[in-house]
């Protein structure tokens, strides 16, 4: 594919890595069309997007940053279509539902939330600051603690192994649900 007349984000000298631009162009571009057309795209293919990293590419931060605010414009698209074919209150339901199995995680109790890392050698995330923020989260779904899907794209945690430590990618899988969810309310 062709690379656009005029870059889509910011192109970093040949010194620097940067996201492969005709693999961010393309992705875009299907971005775009997907957008126009209305058809929508799923939203953790915004978060599962990857590049090739190489001498001059674009930017990743302004990259990342532009595939999160598209999942965010996805995500409300996709919301503002089913409140005018089924209603808000429906939509609040379907949330309701979506959200039922990660409330059944967070209202597990501290410390047995997600599975530890896969042996004890292998590293993961501390339990206690995953289990904070599981706390949070369920007050944030009780309507008690405002929060921002951006609080949850940016959080990270230490690491931990063994019982100490919850498998990163079971806890990462639940942020990325927890996401679509927070996105989609808007």
């Amino acid at each position: 594919m062709a690379q656009h007349q005029t870059a889509l984000f910011t192109v970093l000298d040949e010194t620097e890595k940067g996201y492969d631009r005709d693999e961010v162009d393309a992705f875009m571009d299907q971005a775009r069309g997907a957008y126009e057309s209305g058809t929508g795209m799923p939203l953790a293919e915004f978060r599962e997007a990857s590049f090739m990293l190489g001498a001059g590419g674009y930017d990743p931060e302004e990259v990342d940053g532009a595939l999160d605010r598209l999942e965010d414009a996805f995500a409300v698209a996709e919301r503002d279509r089913y409140i005018a074919q089924h209603g808000e209150d429906a939509w609040y339901e379907l949330l309701a539902e979506r959200a039922a199995p990660l409330r059944g995680r967070i209202e597990r109790p501290d410390g047995a939330r997600f599975r530890g890392p896969a042996h004890s050698a292998a590293l993961g995330y501390r339990r206690d600051e995953v289990d904070r923020l599981c706390r949070e989260l369920g007050r944030y779904l009780d309507g008690e603690n405002p929060m921002s899907v951006e609080d949850i794209r940016t959080v990270s945690f230490s690491g931990a192994h063994g019982s100490s430590g919850y498998d990163e990618a079971q806890v990462d899988a639940f942020l990325d649900r927890m996401t679509e969810i927070m996105a989609s309310v808007g």
